[in-house]
């Protein structure tokens, strides 16, 4: 078996810090799509700041998905945008698949570390 070293766990907790950085960029990702999606669906008022920050913000999150399907007039100014929608199941996916890495990275820290502190004390141990 090898041992394990401090080099290990330092790669390790690097791993979760990138992981947390890329699941709070997906949070924010569907948090926005979600509040531009209802936003433009009950047609809210576009001249509000309020209302551009979220479109502005919406818009870079939404660039990859655009286009895939037409957006569709619901009442005098609302649209329902499947885009939107389809862009927000997919961050879904892709924040439940992070979810699953991060919860993955802190069972092989949580065993990495054990087998240090159990390396540790055997050392200890023979040095006595």
């Amino acid at each position: 078996m090898q041992k394990p070293s401090d080099g290990t766990l330092i790669f390790i907790k690097f791993s979760r810090a990138i992981s947390y950085i890329i699941y709070a960029f997906v949070i924010i990702a569907v948090v926005s799509l979600t509040f531009g999606f209802f936003l433009l669906l009950f047609g809210a008022n576009q001249d509000t700041p309020f209302v551009q920050f979220v479109y502005k913000i919406a818009y870079e999150f939404l660039q990859p998905f655009r286009g895939i399907f037409p957006p569709h007039s619901v009442g005098e100014t609302g649209y329902f945008s499947a885009s939107a929608l389809f862009a927000i199941l997919v961050y879904l996916v892709l924040g439940a698949a992070l979810q699953s890495l991060i919860s993955y990275i802190n069972v092989k820290m949580l065993k990495h570390q054990k087998e240090l502190e159990q390396l540790q004390l055997e050392t200890e141990k023979k040095n006595k």
